[in-house]
């Protein structure tokens, strides 16, 4: 199958939009709903405490009900939140990078699915190009001097 349609500028644009568009759509008719979302595309603010961060896992549930629901919004490139982590329930705002939330979901049903969140934002070159990319990869490629 040719994937190169999921680095496409102008596809990367239309899903970011369609995104958009259903958050927008969510928030103006008051659903609650939950969405799960790359890591590489959430910020904290405060930053929250490793005890806290170190559960999270490649992709983050969130659940957008309550309080976070009423607090949300969506600009341009982020949709932005607050929410309480943790047993203490340290307050911090979440913002998150709208081209990398996965899926939305309503009571169990995903509504909506990103492909593009599990993917590099950058196309990468070739498949040698990308191993070679990767630290753990680059004693492969360097000279011994013995």
């Amino acid at each position: 199958m040719n994937m190169e349609i999921i680095y496409n500028k102008d596809y990367r644009v239309l899903m970011k939009k369609q995104i958009r568009e259903q958050l927008l759509f969510l928030l103006k008719n008051d659903y609650e709903f939950m969405m799960v979302v790359n890591r590489d595309g959430v910020e904290f603010n405060p930053t929250l405490p490793e005890k806290i961060t170190s559960q999270f896992r490649d992709f983050i549930s969130f659940a957008i009900a309550g309080y976070s629901f009423s607090s949300a919004f969506v600009n341009d490139n982020q949709f932005v939140f607050e929410a309480g982590f943790g047993e203490e329930n340290i307050g911090a705002m979440v913002y998150i990078d709208i081209d990398r939330i996965l899926q939305i979901v309503i009571q169990e049903n995903p509504i909506f699915i990103n492909v593009l969140a599990t993917t590099s934002k950058i196309e990468p070159k070739d498949s040698m190009e990308v191993f070679k990319s990767k630290a753990r990869n680059k004693k492969f490629f360097s000279k011994n001097k013995g």
